[in-house]
């Protein structure tokens, strides 16, 4: 081979790889070429390629087939790819560039629709063309701006900084835990911004993110001052511990109830045996936790009654102070209206329904015990604060942004807290004054499988504690608060007994709304409105007394139960429980109008809403009015509102409390079980209407995704299609991988228009459900809500109803049953209604039209506003309560399945009262508990990666090569890896697929024994978006043994990564920010340099990896709505397609699903029996055409690929904010009708729609009811609870 030499400085090297590192420091090359045509022409790409006869392999003539109008400049490995002469026009089929995709000149002929052409791959070889040869292009001003093949593409080595999460960073003039309070306030950083005007403020100094806090005042105690790596692990918090400054009770005061440690340690497993079975894991679980104990002994558990023990246990109380939080029954009476008199019928206008049943407790109790028992109290942020960051890649100029994740430092938290400290306080109290955030939820759920019980449980959370350990369920942050009872099923009974005649269906809608507020009034007793308005005093673990204000912040739950908190009508003229937008409106989604229509007509708890519902159980309840008639409905049915009193209004509006903000967004029953639910149902639909094989074609295509993470993408093993008892994490993984297995199954017209809705539906629920928000990814959550419905209005208008869309076969059968099982319930019936054909066993499948006059699809527009307010969704979801239902059950199991609501209160107190007595025998026996976590780590967090430090796999080198030589993907393996150990040993820079030194230098390196080492996974840590540590695990597609290697199927699909694309290659413009390889095999060696003398033996970790290479022939991010696409490189004689790397240089996993309508191919290695290909055939093997890489697979890679994620700070890992095209989003659309999709629309964003926090109080407002019972703040006995109310 001639040698290359350098087109400026004319020094001379062997290799294309030597020479591009030359060029890289080269000082000549760095100026501006004067005369460019006095140097030999270099061909724009690295190499082109003619015959070599010196070529000792055979000849391999393969029949590719060709793609539709192509250029010549991609194919193969590389524009510029020629055979010979008289094939230079028809080269071989390529269709992928490096990872990173510069400017390239190449301007060749396009090739012919479809075809083949003759591809000698055995006689290839590189060549430096001059000017004067046949076909040159014009060289480039450096090699970095030519576009090289994807065999030779120079990926120059990235190692990325690894910066680890950290604490809170106090000013130099603050003092550690416990902050005393000073005055002045220090100044703030350079960073604060200036458009927040504050009384006073104090502010910490921006950590290694550039994240700093603003704090109201100096803050008694900041809870994350000192935080260790650990407790930054995903879903990891940990367990505080009560200070040693206190005295820590004796052994036996901490047992309380229990007679002694024995016994306590096996009633403890007993009644936390979550199974309610006595399995083979809770068996080994006696044997660890108490059997296992050296101070356990069995005779002292010999002859203790645990049924007495039982009723102490649930009776026990830690201190004497304390008032008892324990569980009361209470009978709730309601009245039910009796309507008009009917001829001679006399009866009154209403009567009292006594329904029994109700399970509670008092909510302040549960306050002030949680506060004073729990240990992990020291962990609650009762100091709220505004959080701003500088984004990642901004100039110093940029202003800062504010950064949201939770409650503590929402919008609604800061100004109730500012509110509170603004106010007098009460004469003689000099104690700090916080704020306690109630966050509520509920939700009837069926406790068994068959029957009819069923549970209605009221669940309370506390904003103020962190949500990664509110969110955990073995963190216990979740309080039951009562169980409402329904309506008993002598309701039809009772109301015939009084009038003579059953109630219709809204009068027993009527008095469920009645009965639940009639609950909440109880709940909300005077000691809660005492404390909501003048605190409580309680003594916190760490000693120190408060006065603690409770505010209701969220109230979490679906729809029905909204419009039930709300008292509006259920999906009624004005559906939405926050506005007053009409069902015909709600297309509207992400326009201006719909924006002003929410703040125009947003509802509020005023002096009017409350006058028109007293009117309307005037009309109800003294005049004999319906509850349906037109006399009510014409006070309440422009508003959709009822006439119920709502209890949270009769209670706290006088305190400045307006319940309609309370009403949080549903993002698991909105999206994933709403609208996109709704899509892939009517996509599904729109296949079966189309025929064919399509339905079983997707099926298959989802069975064959593979699984990402722990528990990321599970395995998808059931037909999709069919929908059958899917939860909403099944729908969410359908939605990350649906853009693959939906391509290409609808026809050319509407299959791009699909496409394009599905990859905005997975960016909007990327981003809606990202942990941490800042004003940037709030503004872009908005530019997706407007693209989302644009999106959504056209697939209304132009795509879904193309396709008669029908009942699928399950939903006709479905149907057909349940219509069934109408008819045998009124069998005996002595007034049948007429059976509908259309209903009958031979019914045919009805017209399913797509409509988007959906609630769900409306309350999307709400969770920008939603965010800034209360913090990001996960806050806020009712996932919360759905998981907490889970105990409920396997409560209900345990119980004897009569009067079980009781006995399910009764365990929850137990529950309770065993981890309260288990924090205080850790204390005194001086147990510091485990850092808990929900995610298993390997190694130490603090490192890149972990690799085992055993070396159970010895592999010969020299063996492994000898029996692997016809194999394509080991041909180069000898030279790329002493070339890689070289360039580490030495400390050189190298790339990661190409040679760079020379062969001679190779024999400095000693290897101990000749031999490699295999490993089975490797484990990578990084810092997510959201400043959390998470680690990825990585099983080589390769199984190595000492015998020699197997290929392992279920370990290519967990094998492959990302890491940082080469920013110095000179292209301005880059379409792909990451390369990916797959990981074909884990080693590490022990080597030393053998011209050092001092040189020692090391080990040296690498990874085998066959690389990917980027699709030039799609259009991949935001503005194209497109996911990245990306192929396996071609071996054909180059070195790049396989190739060595550093584990440090890895960013994290990356999730990569076959794209199923490009099919696959066997031409990529020249031996088909090579052991790298993806899929092993019995007449060899083949890999797919191409690969999607799913970007929206978790939040962390979804602003990796968007950017600008806080935690993601290190130049390597960060890219240039990705944003939609200026024109999406960005145009006003017609609702209806094929044509004006994009007609002028006004810029400007729309200011939050949610209003103020702290609402206005109405001095001069009077009661409009005064029949109703009150409540004496001032004088009342905050003993007393509410146990009867009576109405009106």
């Amino acid at each position: 081979m001639a040698p290359i030499r350098c087109p400026e400085c004319h020094r001379e090297f062997e290799r294309w790889k030597s020479l591009s590192i030359h060029q890289a420091g080269c000082k000549i090359l760095a100026k501006k070429i004067s005369d460019s045509a006095s140097r030999p022409q270099v061909s724009s790409n690295y190499a082109d390629f003619v015959p070599d006869q010196s070529v000792s392999r055979g000849t391999h003539r393969l029949k590719i087939p060709l793609p539709k109008r192509r250029k010549l400049g991609a194919e193969l490995q590389a524009p510029g790819i020629r055979t010979s002469a008289e094939t230079e026009t028809n080269t071989a089929n390529s269709y992928r560039e490096g990872p990173v995709s510069p400017k390239s000149s190449v301007d060749g002929p396009y090739l012919s629709d479809g075809g083949t052409a003759d591809i000698d791959l055995g006689s290839l070889r590189p060549l430096v063309t001059s000017q004067e040869d046949e076909g040159a292009i014009e060289e480039p001003s450096s090699l970095a701006d030519a576009n090289p093949p994807r065999a030779c593409r120079i990926r120059l080595r990235i190692t990325p900084q690894d910066i680890l999460p950290a604490g809170v960073i106090l000013p130099a003039s603050a003092s550690a835990s416990p902050l005393e309070p000073c005055s002045p306030s220090p100044e703030p950083p350079p960073q604060q911004p200036t458009r927040v005007r504050m009384i006073r403020t104090w502010c910490t100094t921006p950590n290694a993110f550039g994240i700093w806090r603003e704090y109201y005042s100096q803050p008694s105690v900041i809870p994350d001052l000192d935080r260790s790596l650990s407790s930054f692990k995903t879903g990891n918090l940990a367990l505080a511990m009560t200070p040693l400054s206190l005295q820590p009770p004796t052994l036996q005061e901490a047992l309380g109830p229990f007679p002694n440690y024995s016994t306590y340690l096996h009633a403890r497993w007993l009644w936390q045996n979550d199974s309610g079975t006595i399995s083979a894991e809770a068996n080994q679980r006696l044997i660890d936790t108490a059997y296992s104990d050296k101070a356990f002994n069995p005779l002292d558990v010999v002859g203790v009654c645990f049924a007495s023990l039982r009723r102490k246990v649930a009776e026990f109380q830690p201190s004497p102070f304390l008032e008892s939080d324990g569980w009361k029954e209470t009978v709730v009476r309601i009245k039910v209206p009796l309507g008009p008199q009917k001829g001679d019928q006399i009866f009154g206008a209403s009567a009292k329904l006594s329904v029994p049943g109700l399970q509670h407790r008092s909510i302040v109790d549960v306050v002030k015990r949680v506060l004073s028992t729990d240990p992990n109290v020291l962990q609650y942020h009762f100091h709220p604060f505004r959080q701003y960051a500088v984004p990642p890649g901004s100039s110093q100029e940029a202003p800062p942004q504010r950064v949201v994740d939770d409650i503590y430092n929402s919008d609604v938290m800061i100004k109730e807290y500012e509110a509170l400290q603004r106010s007098p306080r009460a004469p003689g109290c000099n104690f700090e004054r916080v704020i306690l955030a109630l966050q509520f939820w509920s939700d009837a759920t069926q406790l068994a499988n068959f029957g009819s019980a069923k549970l209605w449980p009221v669940y309370m959370y506390f904003g103020n504690q962190p949500k990664w350990a509110r969110g955990r369920s073995d963190m216990h942050s979740c309080h039951d608060i009562a169980h409402i009872p329904s309506l008993p099923d002598s309701f039809q009974d009772f109301v015939c007994g009084q009038r003579g005649f059953p109630a219709n269906a809204r009068l027993k809608t009527h008095c469920r709304h009645e009965l639940f507020h009639k609950v909440w009034r109880i709940l909300l007793d005077k000691k809660f409105v005492k404390a909501y308005k003048h605190g409580i005093l309680v003594a916190f673990p760490d000693g120190s007394i408060r006065r603690v204000y409770l505010r209701i912040v969220t109230y979490s739950s679906d729809y029905p139960e909204k419009v039930l908190i709300a008292t509006i009508r259920n999906l009624g003229t004005c559906l939405c429980p926050r506005c007053l937008v009409k069902r015909h409106e709600i297309r509207k989604l992400g326009l201006i109008a719909d924006a002003k229509l929410r703040l125009t007509t947003r509802r509020t708890d005023d002096k009017k809403r409350r006058n028109l519902v007293r009117k309307a159980r005037k009309f109800i309840y003294k005049d004999r009015k319906g509850v349906a008639s037109t006399w009510v409905e014409a006070l309440l049915g422009s508003t959709s509102l009822v006439p119920t009193k709502n209890a949270f209004s009769y209670r706290l509006h006088k305190l400045g409390f307006d319940y309609f903000l309370m009403l949080c967004s549903d993002f698991m029953h909105e999206f994933e079980l709403g609208e996109w639910k709704a899509i892939l149902i009517h996509l599904i639909r729109m296949l079966h209407a189309l025929g064919g094989n399509s339905i079983s074609t997707l099926d298959e295509r989802f069975r064959k995704i593979p699984p990402f993470g722990r528990d990321t993408i599970r395995k998808i093993t059931y037909n999709v299609s069919e929908l059958k008892q899917l939860a909403a994490r099944d729908f969410e993984d359908i939605l990350q991988c649906a853009i693959p297995a939906f391509e290409g199954l609808f026809p050319d017209p509407i299959d791009a228009k699909i496409q394009e809705l599905l990859f905005v539906l997975g960016d909007w629920h990327s981003l809606a459900k990202l942990r941490l928000h800042t004003d940037s990814t709030l503004g872009e959550l908005e530019v997706a809500t407007r693209v989302l419905g644009q999106q959504l209005r056209y697939f209304a208008a132009q795509v879904a109803n193309t396709v008669r869309a029908m009942e699928t076969p399950n939903e006709r059968a479905a149907r057909i049953r349940r219509n069934a099982a109408k008819g045998t319930k009124t069998a005996n019936s002595s007034t049948q209604p007429p059976r509908n054909a259309e209903d009958g066993p031979t019914a045919a499948a009805k017209d399913k039209p797509y409509t988007l006059d959906r609630y769900k699809l409306h309350a999307l527009g709400e969770y920008p506003a939603q965010i800034r307010l209360f913090g990001s969704l996960d806050v806020i979801s009712t996932q919360m309560g759905e998981a907490r239902h889970r105990q409920k059950k396997r409560q209900y199991a345990r119980s004897n399945k009569r009067n079980f609501e009781k006995q399910i209160a009764t365990q929850t107190t137990i529950a309770e009262n065993i981890r309260l007595i288990e924090s205080r025998v850790n204390a005194a026996k001086g147990i510091i508990p485990d850092e808990q976590s929900e995610m298993a780590v390997d190694g130490s967090l603090e490192s890149r990666y972990w690799i085992s430090d055993e070396s159970r796999v010895p592999i010969s080198l020299s063996r492994l090569l000898q029996s692997t030589e016809k194999d394509p993907a080991f041909k180069h393996f000898r030279v790329q890896f002493l070339d890689h150990i070289l360039a580490r040993l030495r400390g050189c820079p190298y790339s990661w697929d190409e040679p760079v030194a020379e062969s001679a230098e190779y024999s400095a390196i000693e290897l101990e024994s000749d031999r490699i080492y295999a490993h089975g996974t490797a484990q990578f840590n990084y810092t997510t978006y959201d400043i959390r540590r998470s680690q990825d695990t990585i099983k080589p597609a390769l199984r190595f043994t000492g015998k020699g290697m197997m290929v392992e199927p279920d370990n290519s699909v967990r094998s492959t990564i990302m890491l940082s694309a080469d920013e110095t290659d000179g292209a301005t413009r880059r379409r792909h920010r990451f390369w990916y390889a797959r990981v074909m095999g884990i080693f590490h060696c022990r080597v030393r340099d053998r011209t050092k003398s001092d040189s020692e033996w090391a080990r040296m970790d690498f990874l085998w990896v066959r690389w990917l290479g980027a699709d030039p022939d799609v259009r991949c991010g935001l503005k194209a709505k497109r996911l990245e696409r990306v192929g396996y490189v071609p071996d054909c004689e180059g070195p790049g397609a396989f190739g060595f790397i550093d584990p440090v240089d890895v960013i994290r996993a990356c999730h990569l699903s076959p794209a199923f309508d490009h099919g696959t191919r066997r031409d990529l290695l020249s031996n088909t029996q090579s052991v790298a290909f993806d899929m092993k055939m019995d007449d060899g093997g083949e890999d797919y055409e191409l690969y999607y890489v799913l970007r929206f697979v978790d939040r962390d890679m979804a602003i990796r690929h968007r950017g600008g994620g806080i935690g993601h700070v290190d130049r390597a890992q960060h890219v240039e904010a990705e944003t939609y095209h200026e024109d999406d989003g960005e145009a006003e659309d017609v609702e209806d009708g094929p044509e004006g999709w994009h007609e002028g629309r006004e810029s400007g964003a729309v200011e939050d729609a949610t209003g103020p926090c702290v609402w206005p109080v109405d001095e001069s407002e009077t009661d409009e009811d005064p029949e109703d019972d009150q409540l004496d703040l001032e004088g009342s006995d905050t003993n007393d609870v509410v146990l009867e109310l009576d109405d009106d």
